[in-house]
């Protein structure tokens, strides 16, 4: 199995005068992580949404329109973007309809050859349910790539590690995580969930982030926290405290680090511990059945 050099960002909210700025920081960004050798970048959660700060305040209905007329050129420009340098772009979230005319927070990852696999959000937060108003995916997409199988769970979908088990059952060993936190108590859970889902599952676990802050108030994105990260198992031949590579708190950067299946297939064999195959789902079951009399 090939090892995967890995560049995840914390994506700097900062003061833009137009649309082209937002998109030639983002193609800086991409060619930097390709020229240092990297095959795949992830990039936050909302990362679309500093585009609002181009515009007067808006209601979140009318960000959700603003946004979804955007699509075309959001996946044209990441589709050529990861030709042009030969990697794989999981392009963090952007809000657009789908197929029943709703909206929906969904993650895209591009893939040099053309192909593009997404994953709407399936936990909706209770701002994303009730203030935007976002529908909620009902699907998991456990997709394959040259380095094996992967998943995309959306920042809140990380806290739940049913999802998570089922990406890992279905032979993902490795999970995306996009997110965006606006707060020290929001990051914290969104990365501890992250840390506790690769030790469940013995698979990699990849956080980005946004980081920084507007000058002006938007409804929907104006400040964010995070310390994107690559997370592994704790337990050998891995670092004690589960860490492969993290980046310095809220600076606008790419943490870059080498991802080596072989490592894993490792530690699933060999490890002190095997919480992924020592699982008991019979147990589990029954005791499910006993809460439901």
């Amino acid at each position: 199995m090939k090892k995967l050099m890995m560049a995840t960002t914390q994506y700097g909210l900062t003061d833009i005068r137009a649309e082209e700025e937002f998109w030639d920081g983002i193609g800086l960004k991409v060619r930097e992580a390709a020229e240092r050798g990297a095959s795949m970048i992830v990039f936050p959660e909302y990362m679309t949404a500093h585009l609002l700060s181009l515009e007067p305040s808006m209601l979140h209905d009318e960000a959700c329109h603003y946004l979804d007329q955007l699509t075309e050129e959001y996946t044209r420009f990441f589709g050529e973007l990861s030709a042009e340098w030969n990697i794989v772009i999981q392009a963090g979230t952007h809000i657009c309809k789908v197929d029943d005319g709703e909206y929906a927070n969904m993650a895209f990852l591009f893939f040099p050859d053309g192909r593009v696999e997404t994953q709407s959000k399936v936990h909706l937060t209770p701002e994303e349910q009730i203030r935007w108003p976002l529908v909620a995916g009902d699907d998991l997409n456990v997709f394959e790539t040259e380095w094996g199988k992967m998943a995309i769970l959306t920042c809140y979908d990380i806290e739940f590690p049913e999802l998570a088990r089922a990406a890992a059952l279905r032979g993902a060993e490795l999970i995306l995580c996009p997110s965006y936190t606006d707060s020290v108590y929001g990051y914290h859970r969104v990365r501890h969930c992250c840390q506790a889902r690769s030790i469940e599952n013995q698979l990699f676990v990849v956080l980005s982030g946004l980081v920084g802050s507007l000058s002006e108030d938007r409804p929907q994105v104006d400040t964010g926290y995070c310390q994107a990260g690559v997370f592994t198992p704790c337990d050998l031949p891995f670092a004690p405290d589960g860490i492969l590579q993290i980046g310095e708190v809220n600076e606008d950067m790419t943490v870059l680090v080498e991802i080596d299946f072989h490592r894993l297939r490792e530690n699933r064999e060999r490890g002190s511990v095997a919480p992924f195959y020592d699982r008991r789902p019979d147990l589990y079951e029954h005791e499910h059945r006993k809460t439901l009399l």
